[in-house]
């Protein structure tokens, strides 16, 4: 039986999940050669894989929860909330390093926002909200991702400086954020009695 680059690739996917050595910001070639040998070929499928993660954590970050931490923070129509892209980039690989080890892969995890206030204020961290990376999968993990805005200071001159030229303020989510993992089971170890 002939299968597709694409099904097989789907089917593995759901069988055999893979673990990902390593994190790359790359754009990958969709055309499969077809004079691929074995292990050539499950680098294609390893970075398949990787493209399709990278598409469903942008679909969560960008989407769900730039919108969510909106509206929970009560930004308005006169304030937008600003992730920039190295930042996005960053919480991107330690979702992927943090998740590949898991039963699921990163797809088996739920990605917990909390939004800290600036350093200079001492109230604690809002929670904007759970979003499952893959709403089919059973969550075998949390990640705790804690995100702040820059400096008020920088935050204060920029957004004076859009105001004068008629702009919308932005609220700019800094590159410095905390993640911490959190297991939802218990891993089976054999005790020697």
């Amino acid at each position: 039986m002939i299968f597709k680059p694409s099904s097989v690739s789907k089917l593995f996917n759901e069988c055999y999940p893979m673990a990902i050595g390593e994190y790359q910001n790359n754009t990958y070639d969709d055309a499969l050669p077809t004079d691929l040998g074995i292990d050539n070929a499950f680098q294609h499928l390893e970075k398949e894989r990787l493209a399709v993660l990278l598409q469903i954590l942008t679909r969560t970050l960008k989407k769900q929860v730039l919108y969510r931490c909106s509206k929970v923070l009560e930004l308005g129509p006169l304030v937008s909330l600003d992730l920039p892209t190295s930042t996005l980039d960053n919480i991107f690989t330690q979702i992927i390093l943090l998740g590949e080890r898991e039963p699921y892969g990163v797809r088996g995890g739920t990605l917990v926002v909390m939004f800290s206030p600036p350093p200079t204020k001492t109230s604690s961290p809002i929670k904007i909200g759970r979003f499952p990376l893959d709403p089919t999968k059973v969550s075998t993990y949390e990640l705790h991702l804690t995100i702040q805005s820059t400096s008020p200071v920088k935050l204060k001159c920029a957004n004076l400086w859009r105001r004068l030229q008629g702009k919308q303020e932005k609220l700019v989510v800094d590159d410095k954020f905390s993640m911490v993992k959190k297991k939802l089971y218990r891993s089976s170890t054999s005790s020697g009695h």
